[in-house]
C-alpha cells in the first residue's frame, strides 16, 4: 500500500477517535475545519498519529495548512519520496 493511502486510514482512523466519527464517512475529501471543527489540539493530535506510525517530525505550522485528509497524506508521501 502506498504511503498516501497507509497515511490517510491513519488520519481516518484517528480522526474517528477524536470526533466521534464512523470512519466510513471519512476519507480523503474530509477537511479538518469545515467537516470536523479541528482546532489547533486537534491538529496535534493527528499529525502526532502520523509521526508516531511514521517516526518522522511532521513540522505543524506545515500540517495546519492542509485542508483535507489528502492534502495531509500527499505531504507526508512526499516526505517519503512518493
Amino acid at each position: 500500500m502506498a504511503i498516501r493511502d497507509e497515511a490517510i486510514e491513519i488520519l481516518v482512523k484517528k480522526a474517528a477517535g477524536i470526533f466521534g466519527k464512523n470512519p466510513a464517512d471519512l476519507g480523503a475529501d474530509t477537511r479538518f475545519i469545515e467537516d470536523l471543527q479541528a482546532k489547533s489540539v486537534n491538529f496535534v493530535q493527528l499529525s502526532a498519529a502520523l509521526e508516531e506510525e511514521y517516526e518522522v517530525e511532521v513540522p505543524y505550522m506545515e500540517f495546519r495548512k492542509k485542508k483535507t485528509f489528502g492534502e495531509a497524506a500527499d505531504y507526508i508521501a512526499k516526505m517519503f519520496g512518493e
